[in-house]
Parts: structure tokens; C-alpha cells; sequence
């Protein structure tokens, strides 16, 4: 039975990041319509995404500080809802303001629901003994990949696009909503709860307080959390900045420098759906660090010696090696996490936004001023530092510790 609920709970899971992943897809195509239909300049698109940001992280805050955010399955069934809606408005409106307070309301929801699948897809890894969060984060790429390419086709064909959004946004978010097979999880604030403790005796021994008591080390969660905002300032810095390169130091089309994008998008997904048979086959820090200096070495050199060719090798060098940093990384911090895993991955996935956030404002001020050779090569050293950081993960990183209840799963009781 146990067995059972852990297939329904990764379908879940699946169906989570997939469907999130389709919103993000179609708002990478629609960047463009909604600059020239809403008027928005370079200044007013980036301090719209630099709103998002914040959202996000001021979510991270609310799971880690109010107890009331702390239940990842709620989290999912419901605030996943205002996430697609969300996004639906702004894919759509035709109001500035509008664009700019749902926005708000879109990064908040995408911060919690980040937080929760993350949550979930640990928790799943856990307690079915496997690996899965490589799989879960490709299917992420994979349902990007399909918005993307949804909303191409609608608007190659004059289509209005308008319907699909929304109509995507009712199936994912009711889907989801009416999902009731979820890995189970406590917050503290429950299992204190349910323990009735005293909060002036000595709890040394109870629920609660081997709870807090597993909540990883500060150095950890710091050495977790810088090793992941490089990554995705690398993975930013390489879709932001990569095709301009290409084309204005390299000399390339549009269409050809665009192919710099793609391959090294396809590599991203491709490794993710390898990336938990190779995580149970070779070290995992190894599987990060080896191509990850490979690629830092070559773009590098490519740039140097203004070789084409190797740059883009090092782009889909970058890619395969980029791709399952970001699940591996949260794997390690669910893995080594106690019962509190919710909190310590949604500080780690705060790193994570950080490194999204400053990621493309340091790039554009190196570019600015030192050119785009010196940005690519900015994303080669951001590389390497990160393939030595990833070396030291087996010293740094405690070891997994088994779950001292063993399989808990729950099926909700809502509608």
C-alpha cells in the first residue's frame, strides 16, 4: 500500500513541476509581446523582474518565519492556483499597474510553490529510498520547453493566444488543486503540537525538539546556499548573455548565435533526465565539478582565441554540467535536512533567487563596462569556482540520516 501512495505521490509531484514549468516557458516567448504592447522599457522590464525577485525571496521569509506557510501540501494544492492565474494576468493585461501589482502577487505564490514541490520531491527521495529530484526538475524543463513552443505555434499562426494562457492556467491549477496523494510532512509548530510540550522544561528528547534539533547547521545551509546562487547566476548568465555574445564579438546571425540558446537548453534538459542514473553510478559532487571546470576552462580559452566552435562545445559542456546542479544541490540539502525539510530547502532555494536576481544586474555591469568578453569570461571564473566549491560537498555536506518514523504518507482530505 505504502508502495502505492509513493507512485500516486510522485505522479503529483510530476504533474507540480511540470505544469509550473509550462507558465515559465510561455513567459520567456511572451517578453517581447508584452514589451512593445505595454510600452515597457529595458529600465521598466528589469525593475519588473527585479520586483518578481524580491517577491520570491520575501516568500522564502514568510515559509521560514510563520507557521501558517509551513504545510508544503497546502502550499502546492492551494497558492499553486494563484501562481498560474497570476501569471495568466500578466501574460495578458493591458495595464502597467496591473501587470506590476499581480506581479507581485505571482512572485510571492511562485515563492511558495517553489519552496513546496521542492519540499515534496525531497521528502519523496527520502522516503522511497530513491533518487528522483533530477527527473522532477527535467520535467520542469521539459513543461518550459512546451509552453514555450505552444505559444510559438498560436502566435506564428496569428492565433490569439489569450484563451490558451487561460485555459492552461484552469488545467494546471485545477489540477492540482484536486491532487490528494502527497508524501507526508510535520512542521515543528505541529509536532510541538501534537507532543504538548513545555516550552519551559527540558524537551530534549521529544518530537519537537529532535525536529528543531535536525534543522542543518548554519555553515551548511551558507556553503549549500552560495554553491547554488552560482549556479543559477551561471545558468542565468549563459541564457542572458550568451547569443549577444555570439553575435556581436563573434560575428554570428541572430538565427546562428540564437542556436547557442537552444543547444545549451537542450543540454540542461537532457542531463536532468540522466541525472539521477548517474547520481546512483558516480559521486555526485563529481558528476558537478568535472564538467563544470571542463566548461569554465574552454570558455575560457574560446574566448581567448575567439574560436566559435569550442564555444559553443563549452556551451553544451556548461549545460550538461549546469543542468542538475540546481537538483542535486536541493537532493543534498533534503537528504542531509531532519524532519524540517521544508525550511532548511526553502533557505537554500532563497540562495537561488539571489543568484537569479543579481545574476543578470552584475553581468550588465560588467558588460557595460569591460565588454562581453569580459562577461563570458566572468561566467567561465563563476564556473570553475564553483567546480572547486562542489569538490569539497563530501566533507562539507553531513551524510544523509535515515528517517526515525520510516514511511509516513498522507492523503488529503479536501476537495
Amino acid at each position: 500500500m505504502a508502495a502505492t501512495h509513493l507512485a500516486a505521490a510522485r505522479r503529483s509531484i510530476c504533474a507540480g513541476f511540470f505544469g509550473l514549468g509550462t507558465f515559465m516557458g510561455m513567459w520567456g516567448v511572451m517578453i517581447p509581446e508584452r514589451v512593445a504592447s505595454l510600452g515597457l522599457s529595458e529600465l521598466t522590464l528589469g525593475l519588473f523582474l527585479l520586483v518578481i525577485g524580491l517577491s520570491l525571496c520575501a516568500a522564502i521569509f514568510c515559509v521560514n518565519r510563520f507557521v501558517i506557510f509551513q504545510d508544503a501540501v497546502q502550499l502546492i494544492r492551494v497558492i499553486s492556483a494563484i501562481y498560474v492565474l497570476g501569471f495568466a494576468v500578466v501574460l495578458t493585461t493591458g495595464s502597467v499597474m496591473m501587470l506590476f501589482l499581480i506581479g507581485i502577487v505571482t512572485g510571492f505564490a511562485a515563492g511558495f510553490v517553489d519552496a513546496g514541490l521542492n519540499s515534496q520531491a525531497s521528502e519523496w527521495e527520502q522516503h522511497s529510498g530513491r533518487r528522483g529530484m533530477s527527473f522532477f526538475h527535467a520535467l520542469f524543463s521539459l513543461g518550459s520547453l512546451s509552453g514555450a513552443a505552444l505559444l510559438t505555434l498560436m502566435l506564428s499562426l496569428d492565433l490569439p493566444v489569450k484563451w490558451v494562457i487561460y485555459g492552461s492556467a484552469v488545467l494546471v491549477g485545477g489540477g492540482l488543486a484536486m491532487r490528494r496523494q502527497w508524501v507526508g510532512t510535520q512542521t515543528i509548530a505541529g509536532t510541538a503540537a501534537n507532543a504538548d510540550i513545555d516550552v519551559g522544561a527540558d524537551n530534549s528528547g521529544s518530537p519537537a525538539a529532535d525536529t528543531a534539533a535536525a534543522r542543518l547547521p548554519l555553515p551548511v545551509v551558507l556553503f549549500l546556499g552560495l554553491c547554488i546562487a552560482l549556479a543559477t547566476l551561471s545558468e542565468g548568465g549563459a541564457l542572458d548573455w550568451s547569443a549577444l555574445h555570439m553575435n556581436r564579438v563573434m560575428g554570428l546571425s541572430v538565427s546562428e548565435a540564437g542556436q547557442t540558446v537552444v543547444l545549451f537548453s537542450i543540454a540542461i534538459a537532457a542531463v536532468r533526465f540522466a541525472g539521477d542514473w548517474l547520481a546512483n553510478r558516480f559521486p555526485v559532487h563529481l558528476i558537478m565539478a568535472v564538467p563544470m571546470m571542463l566548461a569554465g576552462f574552454m570558455l575560457f580559452a574560446a574566448v581567448l582565441l575567439g574560436q566559435v566552435a569550442v564555444l559553443m562545445a563549452a556551451y553544451v559542456i556548461f549545460g550538461l554540467a549546469i543542468g542538475n546542479a540546481f537538483p542535486i544541490i536541493i537532493s543534498q540539502a533534503g537528504s542531509a535536512a531532519g524532519g524540517d525539510r521544508l525550511r532548511d530547502i526553502s533557505i537554500v532555494v532563497g540562495f537561488a533567487y539571489v543568484g537569479l536576481i543579481t545574476g543578470p544586474a552584475l553581468l550588465g555591469v560588467i558588460a557595460h563596462f569591460a565588454g562581453l568578453d569580459a562577461t563570458i569570461i566572468t561566467l567561465a571564473g563563476a564556473a570553475m569556482i564553483l567546480g572547486c566549491l562542489v569538490m569539497t560537498m563530501p566533507r562539507f555536506v553531513p551524510s544523509p540520516q535515515p528517517d526515525q518514523d520510516g514511511v509516513e504518507l498522507v492523503k488529503t482530505d479536501q476537495g
